[in-house]
């Protein structure tokens, strides 16, 4: 069931307002690698929940900031971007995007990517390739724009997956196909295609990324011809290197470590690029490749040297210099994020989340509760702000408190 695999840092300048750090404002957090921003000092003894609600269909994460959890679901058969109080789940309006995706091959009907909340801005793209900006206050349509009948982009087999990354005055969307003008920026208060890279042309379902590297800030985007970085100002192109193929999916978004290091990764290897200046030219390199850190759901999460990631039913622990596993525990499929000195896990089928401890020593499990019922679906990472954990799955979504 390849969608399963399937899941969208900026920098704010001018009149932008700065977001609050403990926000998780779309794919991944605030700097999408999957990183809890100011998770408590002492484990929880118990998972509190503050709310619950049904939803019909959908992966899209849960982004939170200011105050308002956005998601997208399937509604009546049509993809829809949704605004919740965080705080009690209630409903504060909906935007519909598109008629709803179908789902085939073991997929299942409805949105995949995650929207991004930037200060009075939302955005959001749909699995058939609309891109909307609405307003995170009303959800009133902005701007939207249909990326492939504008812009000759190639519908992934399975949706679009790409999500939005706001980078300053401009929303960044990356796309593929033979006829695709690959990457794409837009004004963020116009929607006017503000400048377009085509140093790509393989679809894939992974979101750009924004990260100083090298002493560099750049854009980083990987797709299966090509893993790039261009500057966020006008799309010019820093630093390339060889994809692990032309028909080959990206399956995440790239994770930018510290030492200049790139990780990307397909549902059948992961790759480790180190980017370096040399007399002020960016240069990549390949550092290696594994079949042991297959890319799934959710991103690799970095602890002191070490990756943490879940390949199809365990959990793996693997050295980050060389690739090399150092253990694996057969937790059963899953998604991770960062939770300070541990790792969050949650089931994709057990409605279990639980605590780990990120360690070089093995598998060392600290918390354990049922947040879902068994048997329903969830390939949706957790999303973490505010002292707050959020949860879905096909038919839910959840908010608890991580309390002692």
């Amino acid at each position: 069931m390849p969608i399963l695999h399937v899941l969208a840092a900026f920098v704010l300048i001018g009149a932008w307002a700065a977001a609050d750090p403990a926000d998780w404002p779309g794919l991944w957090g605030a700097s999408r690698n999957g990183e809890a921003a100011a998770p408590p000092a002492s484990l929880p003894a118990a998972a509190k929940e503050l709310w619950r609600r049904p939803v019909t269909g959908g992966y899209s994460e849960v982004a939170i900031a200011g105050g308002r959890a956005v998601s997208m679901e399937l509604r009546d058969g049509q993809d829809f971007v949704v605004a919740l109080d965080a705080a009690t789940g209630r409903e504060q309006w909906s935007a519909r995007v598109a008629p709803t995706y179908q789902g085939h091959d073991g997929s299942d009907d409805g949105p995949i990517a995650t929207p991004a909340i930037d200060g009075a801005d939302v955005f959001a793209v749909g699995p058939k390739g609309h891109l909307v900006a609405l307003d995170a206050a009303t959800g009133k349509e902005r701007w939207r724009h249909d990326l492939v009948a504008e812009f000759d982009a190639e519908i992934p087999g399975w949706g679009f997956g790409s999500s939005p990354l706001v980078e300053g005055t401009l929303v960044i969307v990356p796309t593929g196909g033979g006829k695709s003008r690959g990457l794409l920026a837009f004004e963020r208060s116009t929607g006017r295609l503000a400048w377009q890279t085509p140093h790509h042309k393989t679809p894939a379902y992974s979101s750009a990324v924004a990260a100083t590297i090298a002493g560099v800030h750049q854009i980083v985007v990987a797709a299966g011809d090509r893993v790039y970085a261009v500057s966020p100002g006008d799309g010019r192109l820093l630093w390339s290197i060889d994809g692990l193929g032309a028909s080959v999916a990206i399956a995440t978004s790239p994770i930018v470590l510290p030492g200049d290091r790139v990780l990307y990764g397909s549902w059948d290897e992961t790759v480790m690029v180190k980017v370096s200046k040399e007399q002020s030219v960016l240069r990549a390199a390949e550092v290696w490749r594994t079949p042991r850190l297959r890319a799934y759901n959710g991103p690799v999460i970095h602890r002191s040297g070490l990756l943490f990631a879940v390949v199809g039913p365990q959990l793996v622990c693997a050295d980050a210099a060389t690739g090399e596993v150092r253990w694996r525990e057969r937790t059963g499929e899953g998604t991770l994020v960062g939770f300070g000195e541990h790792l969050l896990w949650l089931g994709q089928s057990s409605g279990e989340l639980r605590i780990v401890r990120a360690s070089a020593e093995g598998y060392a499990e600290r918390f354990k509760a049922q947040v879902f019922r068994p048997g329903v679906t969830s390939v949706t990472g957790p999303s973490y702000a505010d002292g707050r954990l959020y949860v879905r799955n096909l038919r839910e979504m959840a908010a608890f408190a991580l309390t002692r």
